[in-house]
C-alpha cells in the first residue's frame, strides 16, 4: 500500500508539472522575433484601448495597475511569459517569476486580479510597439471647434461706473466754485482798498453760498431739478437691481474650467449635473464624479497638478501609488503631488434663487425639455460658471434650436413670467401633459377652455396655469 500510495503521489506530481509545462509551452507560439520588436503601433493603439486602457496608462503613474512606461526595461522574464501573464494572469504567477509576485502582492489585494484577456501573440506585440512608441497626446485647445483658448480665460466686464464719474464732476465743480469765490473775493477786497471803500465782511463759505444762490435763483433751480430727477433714476434703478446678478463669477476653491471638460473633451453638463434629471436642484458633483476620470488623468492641460491635487487631498488619493487612504493614513501620509487633509471641496453656488421661490430642474429639464444654455448661456466656451446675462443667452438661439428669446433680467420674475408666456408646449411629449390633456377633454369646462387656449395654433406654459402665484411661491 505504501508503495502504491507513493507511486500515486509521483503520478499527481508528474501530472501537474506536465500540466504546468504544457500550459507554460501551450501559449499561442510566439514568433522568433522578439516581442518587443516589430510591432503594428496602430493596431497595438486599438488593442490597448479596447483592452488595457481601464487599468494601465502608457506613461508613469497606477491607475488600477502600474503605468507601462519603461515596461521592456522592467521585464525579466521570457517572452512567452508575458504572453501567459497577459493571457492568464493567475497560470503565470504559479510559474513563480521574481516580478509576477511583486505585482501580485502589490496591487492584487487592492484591486483584484487582472482579468484574462483574449489577445494572441501578435496582438501583445502591437500592444508593445504602441506602449514604447505612443503617440502624442497633448491636448490643445481648437479655436475652430468653439472652444476658447484655455489660455484666455474669460475676463468679467467692468460695470457701468457712470454714478462714479458723476460724484467726480461734482466735486470737482465744487472745488473749482470754491477757488473761483475765493479768487473772486479777493480781487473785490484789492478793488476796494484801492478806492478806499470797506473790505467785504468776512463770512462762511456757507453763508457766501446761500448769497449767491439767492442771486441766481433761476440757476440754481434748474441745477436742483436736474439733481433730484438724476438721484430719483439711479435710486429706482438700484431698487429694480435688487436680487439681479447678471454676470456674477465667484471664486471658486479650484480652478475648473468648463471649456476644457465639456467643448474639448465632450463631457455632457448633465454627466456631473446629474440631478438635473431626478431633482430640484442640478446639485454639484461630488468628489468620487470627479474622480471617475481624475484617477487616470493626473495632470492638467492649463494647471498641472496644482488643481487636480487639491481633489485629491479631498477625497484622500495617493496619485503616485493609485489606492485611496484610510483616515490614519491620509495624515500620516507625505506626497509631493498633495497633502492629504480630507476636507471636502467647499464649491460657492453661482445660481441661487431665494428661499420663497420654488424651482425645479426635472420639471423643466425632463418635462419642459429645456436645454441647459437655455438659463445658463454658453457655459461649454467658459472657464468658470457664472449668470449669463439675457443678452448672451439671446446670441444663441441659432446656435441651440429652442431656446426663447428674452429681454427681462436672468433669474428675475419677469424673466420667469416672460418664459412661460412665450414657451409653447406639445401636449403629446410627455405623460404629464397628455393627463392634463386628457383631463380637459373629458371635462366640458375644460373642453371650451382647450378649445380657447388652441384659436392661435399653440399652447403656452401661461395658459395651462404659468403664471399661478402658487406654481413659484407656496
Amino acid at each position: 500500500m505504501r508503495h502504491l500510495r507513493t507511486l500515486r503521489k509521483k503520478l499527481t506530481c508528474g501530472a501537474v508539472r506536465f500540466l504546468t509545462i504544457a500550459a507554460f509551452f501551450g501559449v499561442q507560439s510566439v514568433a522568433a522575433q522578439s516581442i518587443w520588436e516589430g510591432g503594428d503601433v496602430e493596431n497595438g493603439q486599438n488593442l490597448f484601448n479596447a483592452n488595457c486602457a481601464s487599468c494601465h496608462l502608457v506613461t508613469d503613474g497606477v491607475l488600477a495597475a502600474p503605468g507601462l512606461a519603461g515596461i521592456a526595461d522592467r521585464w525579466g522574464a521570457t517572452d512567452e511569459l508575458l504572453v501567459l501573464w497577459i493571457q492568464n494572469p493567475q497560470g503565470a504567477a504559479a510559474s513563480g517569476d521574481g516580478y509576477i509576485k511583486s505585482l501580485v502582492e502589490r496591487y492584487v489585494g487592492t484591486y483584484g486580479w487582472m482579468s484574462a484577456q483574449a489577445v494572441s501573440a501578435d496582438d501583445v506585440r502591437d500592444i508593445m510597439a504602441y506602449v514604447q512608441n505612443p503617440p502624442d497626446v497633448t491636448v490643445t485647445a481648437s479655436t475652430d471647434s468653439g472652444c476658447i483658448n484655455i489660455d484666455e480665460l474669460p475676463v468679467e466686464e467692468e460695470s457701468d461706473s457712470s454714478t462714479l464719474w458723476f460724484v467726480i464732476l461734482l466735486v470737482m465743480f465744487l472745488l473749482i466754485a470754491m477757488s473761483a469765490s475765493g479768487v473772486n473775493r479777493q480781487l473785490t477786497n484789492t478793488l476796494r482798498e484801492r478806492e478806499g471803500q470797506a473790505m467785504l465782511e468776512d463770512i462762511s463759505y456757507l453763508s457766501r453760498l446761500s448769497s449767491w444762490a439767492w442771486k441766481n435763483m433761476v440757476f440754481v433751480s434748474i441745477l436742483g431739478v436736474f439733481i433730484v430727477a438724476f438721484g430719483v433714476v439711479k435710486g429706482y434703478q438700484g431698487l429694480m437691481g435688487i436680487g439681479i446678478y447678471e454676470g456674477y463669477l465667484p471664486e471658486q476653491p479650484v480652478k475648473f474650467i468648463h471649456s476644457v471638460h465639456v467643448c474639448e473633451n465632450e463631457v455632457d453638463c448633465k454627466y456631473c449635473h446629474h440631478s438635473a434629471y431626478e431633482s430640484k436642484h442640478a446639485g454639484i458633483p461630488s468628489t468620487n464624479v470627479c474622480m471617475n476620470c481624475h484617477k487616470a488623468v493626473k495632470e492638467g492641460s492649463r494647471y498641472g497638478e496644482v488643481e487636480i491635487g487639491k481633489i485629491y487631498a479631498a477625497i484622500g488619493f495617493d496619485p503616485e501609488t493609485g489606492t485611496y487612504l484610510d483616515g490614519e493614513g491620509r495624515n500620516g501620509h507625505s506626497s509631493p503631488q498633495v497633502s492629504f487633509n480630507g476636507a471636502p471641496i467647499k464649491w460657492n453656488k453661482v445660481h441661487n434663487l431665494p428661499d420663497h421661490v420654488y424651482f425645479s430642474h426635472q420639471q423643466h429639464v425632463v418635462v419642459g425639455g429645456l436645454q441647459c444654455q437655455n438659463c445658463h448661456g454658453d457655459v461649454e466656451t467658459w472657464s468658470a460658471g457664472r449668470i449669463a446675462s439675457v443678452d448672451h443667452i439671446n446670441t444663441l438661439v441659432d446656435k441651440y434650436p429652442g431656446l426663447i428669446e428674452l429681454s427681462k433680467p436672468t433669474l428675475s420674475m419677469g424673466w420667469c413670467i416672460e418664459c412661460h408666456n412665450k414657451a409653447s408646449i406639445d401636449l403629446a411629449s410627455s405623460e404629464y401633459y397628455e393627463e392634463m390633456h386628457n383631463r380637459m377633454k373629458d371635462d366640458v369646462r375644460g373642453n371650451e377652455e382647450l378649445r380657447r387656449i388652441l384659436e392661435d395654433d399653440k399652447i403656452t406654459v401661461k395658459e395651462l396655469g404659468g403664471w399661478e402665484c402658487a406654481k413659484c411661491h407656496y
